[in-house]
């Protein structure tokens, strides 16, 4: 008898960019395209969980759309004026010491993220899900990829998206964690070490700029540059391990920066017509009778 192959979708961290996930899962839902295996780091994690548990995606969608993100978690839609109260919050911590490393308390802009994710998740737990799922953080200490798949999701989402100099690093299980694209972008070789046999990998990483002008651009640039040939090795090596059966999604949120959350519906309508603009392709990949054309 024929064995349908497992399909699994890796979705990639981007900040305000990565809500372009909630668009394609909405448009693979409406044409029918199963989803056996999720994957996700950081934004990409949470639109991941939210399906994994089966919710209703356009719910979640008309309630991101009436929340003030940078308000709720305290945080400006400028990445420059993030970096300026990080360095701020350096110079106090060189003094007094860092909150985050005292166990017990949680510095608030972490507490506030916690929250809301699990008051988008319910604060479920792992063992709820409808799909199998994991998520990605890194390791502070020792630079190892964090694979994070018990407990409860608000955890791990939160130290998935814990992005270094916005938010404190997240204590969990006796290891500091932070944002899972530091060491893993899109973790697609996640979702096929879960049994994933079939990949769509969707990208809504910063792109490179030629608008390189103080230090912090060129940090920031030079970041970039590293996360971009790091994804490009880690995505060419799930490529090679599924024989083809793979496919990359680029959505374009180019312009939409990491804390923009106010661009919101934009990237997810951009997520939407990246999904169907290659339907066609995702419905042969996966195995997925398409429409005759009229």
């Amino acid at each position: 008898m024929f064995k349908q192959r497992k399909v699994g979708i890796a979705l990639g961290g981007g900040g305000a960019r990565g809500f372009a996930h909630l668009g394609i899962l909405l448009t693979l839902e409406e044409n029918g395209i199963p989803i056996d295996i999720i994957t996700g780091t950081s934004i990409g994690a949470t639109m991941g969980a939210v399906k994994a548990l089966g919710m209703d995606l356009r719910k979640v969608e008309r309630v991101l759309n009436c929340l003030d993100l940078n308000s709720l978690l305290q945080v400006s839609d400028s990445t420059l004026r993030e970096v300026q109260r990080t360095i701020g919050r350096g110079m106090v911590e060189y003094v007094r010491g860092a909150s985050w490393r005292q166990e017990g308390t949680a510095p608030e802009n972490l507490a506030r993220m916690s929250q809301f994710f699990s008051l988008l998740t319910a604060s479920k737990s792992f063992s709820d899900l409808q799909i199998p799922f994991a998520t990605v953080a890194a390791d502070l200490e020792t630079g190892e990829r964090a694979v994070l798949t018990e407990g409860k999701l608000y955890l791990a989402m939160a130290a998935s998206a814990a992005v270094p100099g916005i938010f404190s690093p997240v204590l969990h299980e006796g290891r500091y964690l932070i944002d899972g694209g530091v060491i893993d972008k899109i973790p697609a070789n996640v979702a096929i070490d879960l049994g994933a046999e079939i990949l769509i990998a969707v990208d809504t990483s910063a792109p490179l700029t030629r608008s390189v002008k103080t230090s912090l651009d060129v940090l920031f640039q030079s970041q970039r540059i590293t996360s971009q040939h790091f994804t490009a090795l880690q995505l060419a090596q799930a490529r090679d391990r599924l024989d083809g059966r793979f496919l990359l999604l680029h959505p374009d949120v180019e312009w939409i920066t990491m804390l923009a959350f106010e661009h919101l519906p934009e990237a997810v309508q951009a997520g939407k017509e990246e999904a169907l603009a290659h339907m066609d392709e995702i419905k042969r990949l996966c195995g997925v009778a398409t429409s005759p054309r009229s």
